[in-house]
């Protein structure tokens, strides 16, 4: 079972639509960050609470993007018949920004990154399909992008602590109704997503603990229903799976790793994960309980 509301949505979206199980195999992971408008003239205009952690945080998701050399893609917004233009220093993004002069730049004249550049060309010759999006306004510019990135049919997640607005209240409404992650998933998903299949099956359980920072299941559980959105069913099954090992006492763990079981077709073990799921629940009088017997009983009957 999803651990979030957001994620309940998103899924359901994507379940109403075509089911998963249907869905052609995602193309290769390969993310791009892009870093929006974060522009000397503009930080004064936001909200300094949303500057001060968002200023932070973009340099530690630089940092994440960095470690796995995915490209970072600055993003600067030129107003058409302003004064502020390249070359003026209140155009430029901080000093204490960790951009590079190799960064690939993007400059626009309208609210979305997408609208008469170059941005959509420059990320298909880099193979780009899954976009992370920070800087401001998440009410404005970036909101403007990341509709015209769905539209243009690129995973996009917009990186909570990354977002910077006018008002702070606004940001958390946009990190809502967008579903955004959280920086500390988004590191945690590019770790993962960057090592291959076979290490993941293989790895011990203290070393989830202590490379991977897994301390409580929703992390992995999460990661586990981002895999199979992007139809990586073993990937989500190994995930689960370690999830399930790591956190033998809770219900929800093997619900979600039947459901993986059930998406990839290997019903007997999604019926065995889904049993212990119900019986877990039932000794510990699980808030859940119903949800784990529907699926239980569901894939039962089936099997008659």
């Amino acid at each position: 079972m999803k651990s979030t509301g957001a994620t309940v949505a998103l899924l359901l979206c994507v379940i109403f639509i075509t089911p998963l199980w249907s869905q052609p195999a995602a193309p290769p992971f390969k993310p791009a960050l892009l870093v929006i408008d974060i522009q000397n003239a503009y930080l004064p205009m936001m909200d300094q609470q949303d500057v001060a952690t968002g200023m932070e945080a973009i340099n530690e998701l630089i940092g994440v993007f960095r470690k796995h050399d995915y490209p970072v893609i600055l993003v600067y917004h030129h107003e058409l018949g302003q004064p502020l233009a390249p070359g003026d220093p209140a155009f430029e993004f901080p000093a204490s920004v960790n951009i590079l002069e190799s960064d690939p730049r993007v400059i626009k004249h309208h609210p979305s990154a997408f609208t008469k550049t170059n941005l959509d060309e420059l990320l298909k010759a880099k193979g780009v399909t899954s976009l992370y999006l920070s800087g401001l306004s998440a009410t404005g510019c970036v909101l403007a992008t990341y509709f015209g990135a769905l539209d243009r049919a690129y995973e996009t997640v917009m990186v909570n602590e990354a977002l910077i607005s006018p008002k702070a209240e606004y940001t958390t409404m946009i990190r809502n109704i967008t579903a955004g992650w959280p920086l500390s998933l988004v590191a945690l998903s590019m770790d993962i997503l960057a090592a291959p299949i076979e290490s993941l099956e293989s790895m011990s359980d203290e070393k989830w603990r202590t490379e991977f920072g897994i301390t409580a299941p929703a992390a992995l559980n999460q990661m586990g229903y981002v895999m199979m959105l992007k139809q990586r069913m073993p990937d989500a099954i190994v995930l689960l799976k370690a999830n399930a090992r790591l956190f033998p006492d809770e219900a929800n763990c093997f619900d979600s790793l039947g459901e993986a079981y059930e998406r990839n077709g290997q019903n007997e073990l999604a019926l065995i994960n889904y049993e212990k799921a119900f019986l877990k629940a039932k000794d510990k009088n699980d808030a859940n309980l119903s949800v784990f017997e529907i699926n239980f009983q569901r894939l039962k009957e089936a099997k008659k």
